[in-house]
């Protein structure tokens, strides 16, 4: 029985979708409180981007988990104190980051994953990261605030 509901919630999840949160987001699930978390991830993930271009180093500080981890198109694994000192660094400049291609999922009203499509103009310590890229992000929420607990990042898509 319980593997029959578990296989009833997945195609229930893949199979439903609501109206765009905006026109680059879709949201899955139902309910006031799916529709609470996306709002809420919405406008992390629009602060995110502004302090990237911003340089604002201290969002990152006050919206990853303790336990955040980052894995980059090469591989290379992260944790948050070195994510945040990356992001303070001067070394660190993105001239732009545009999200598109978003989708949110929400999972137990605590859990959302965001999956899209990242264009950057940016360069670290003089080497280029400008290009096209898709990224998985996982936001938990710890008591009355939503976290960013991972991030993964594709290689980035050549060019057609």
């Amino acid at each position: 029985m319980k593997h029959l509901i578990t296989i009833l919630l997945v195609n229930v999840l893949l199979v439903s979708s609501l109206p765009p949160l905006s026109s680059q987001t879709r949201k899955q699930a139902a309910g006031p409180s799916a529709q609470d978390a996306v709002n809420a991830i919405g406008k992390l993930e629009d602060e995110m981007r502004l302090a990237s271009i911003k340089g604002l180093g201290g969002w990152w500080s006050d919206h990853l988990t303790d336990s955040y981890v980052e894995i980059d198109g090469q591989g290379k694994v992260s944790t948050k104190a070195e994510v945040v000192t990356m992001h303070k660094s001067p070394d660190l400049v993105m001239e732009t980051v545009n999200l598109s291609d978003r989708n949110v999922q929400t999972f137990n009203g605590d859990t959302v994953i965001v999956t899209g499509r990242m264009t950057l103009v940016a360069t670290y310590r003089d080497q280029n990261l400008s290009g096209d890229y898709q990224f998985t992000r996982v936001w938990v929420k710890q008591g009355l605030e939503w976290k960013l607990a991972a991030m993964q990042t594709s290689a980035r898509i050549p060019s057609s």
